[in-house]
């Protein structure tokens, strides 16, 4: 049997046993549970996930009242389109997201499973689009092993039978890659790119500067006829981002296309541990200092923080002040940063499994207790040390045997994103990096079969 014959069995048998594995994980969590503080949570809908359940079925409700597709639902404080696609899919299979609105009691009904099945569905179909593209360009080995990481690897793997963002992303980020190998230069292929990429940027706002790797890759590949084809790019991508400010404003009054988690992210995470260290202070004064100059602005300012307008101009402030903070303690930030950043690249390739399994509300959390430091995180260590260490040999392997461009767009798109979701310290951000690895890791498993096969 060919090679070319056995990827195509690893894709479909991939896809089968993504199912089989949601099957399973809708059977055993798709149930209530009893945390520690005695609140009942979801076991597979929490974290972020009822936010975005909750907006799908206000839309829903709208549209059934008789609102407009743009005046429909509420202010959206994380991604466009998740909500929108859970909607979407309760329009379409008559499925009740909820027991009980009023109460925001989530069905557990395990009819959700179709949902993840046609996710599966899409990531899948999108790997086999992608490997007929890299037959064109790679050793036939090399496309081996980049489709098979890219079907079984468990840190992207396990998120096609969850409810998060990542795997409707990581399929609009393969399609992307698809889309960008060749042809860039069509003003038809140009077009294309620019809506995906909206759609990346509506999926997860990650994607929002995604366009500047773009525009390099565009001018490195097609040099001084890059300005017509990627000007397409810019239109198509800045229309569908309009259209999300466009529905804002008709819905509130006010044009904006960022939603408040973007502005907020940094405040979250930085002003007062940077204050607390910039300062030598304890963190309880930093925060207490933060929290001092928010109440003032806000007075000074006349916000009303019940008004979406004005959370729009506060959130802004919280953008500002932020960005501020890290400028005024550069070396502090800095260190800061790149040890968050170094965290988030200790994968986790049993992450899901771990939010289904541990309690929401539980505190501390699982991964700061003992027993998870002195055996989950050494082995992750070794499995992260491992990985990175075959796309590192990947990457000089490939050198002569992918083109400069090419190479460029792996890249620009890996420190992107680092760049971009590193500092969160979390390593689920670290999973939309491994799209662009698993060409270098193609590379790096080939290069060691080749050195074995001797």
């Amino acid at each position: 049997m060919s090679i070319q014959k056995n990827i195509y069995i690893i894709i479909i048998s991939a896809f089968l046993v993504s199912i089989f594995t949601s099957f399973l994980i809708i059977k055993n969590y798709d149930k209530y549970e009893i945390s520690t503080d005695e609140i009942e949570n979801h076991r597979i809908i929490k974290g972020d996930i009822p936010d975005i359940w909750i907006d799908g079925q206000t839309i829903k409700n709208d549209l059934e009242a008789g609102k407009g597709y743009f005046e429909s639902g509420k202010e959206i404080f994380r991604s466009y389109l998740p909500p929108r696609l859970i909607a979407l899919y309760s329009y379409i299979f008559d499925y009740e997201l909820f027991e009980n609105w009023d109460q925001k009691i989530i069905s557990s009904d395990n009819l959700k499973i179709f949902y993840l099945i046609i996710q599966s569905l899409l990531y899948y179909f999108s790997l086999i689009i992608f490997f007929k593209k890299l037959l064109n360009y790679f050793d036939i080995k090399t496309c081996f092993f980049t489709i098979l990481f890219l079907s079984l690897e468990p840190t992207i793997f396990f998120f096609h039978s969850t409810f998060h963002t990542e795997s409707i992303f990581f399929t609009m980020q393969i399609l992307m890659l698809t889309l960008l190998i060749d042809d860039i230069g069509k003003i038809n292929k140009s077009i294309l790119i620019g809506i995906l990429l909206g759609l990346m940027f509506l999926q997860k706002l990650v994607a929002i500067y995604y366009i500047i790797p773009i525009f390099i890759y565009y001018v490195v590949k097609l040099k001084s006829k890059a300005i017509i084809p990627f000007l397409f790019v810019l239109i198509f991508y800045i229309s569908i981002i309009g259209l999300n400010g466009y529905g804002n404003y008709k819905r509130a009054g006010v044009f904006y296309f960022m939603p408040p988690s973007s502005k907020i992210t940094l405040h979250l995470y930085f002003p007062s541990i940077i204050l607390s260290k910039g300062e030598n202070i304890s963190t309880y004064d930093a925060k207490k200092i933060v929290d001092t100059k928010k109440i003032e602005w806000v007075k000074e300012n006349n916000i009303n923080l019940k008004n979406e307008k004005d959370r729009i101009i506060y959130y802004n402030y919280l953008q500002d002040f932020s960005i501020q903070t890290l400028i005024k303690y550069p070396v502090t930030s800095f260190k800061y940063i790149a040890w968050r950043t170094l965290q988030t690249g200790i994968l986790n390739p049993i992450y899901v499994l771990e939010f289904f399994h541990n309690e929401n509300e539980k505190k501390p959390e699982y991964y700061l207790k003992s027993n998870y430091k002195k055996v989950n995180l050494p082995l992750r260590i070794m499995y992260s040390t491992v990985l990175y260490t075959i796309v590192v040999i990947g990457f000089f392997y490939s050198l002569r045997r992918i083109s400069v461009s090419h190479n460029i767009l792996l890249i620009l798109s890996s420190v992107y994103m680092l760049g971009l979701l590193g500092w969160a310290n979390n390593s689920r951000y670290m999973a939309p990096i491994l799209i662009y690895f698993s060409i270098y890791f193609g590379h790096g498993m080939n290069c060691i079969a080749e050195k074995l096969k001797k």
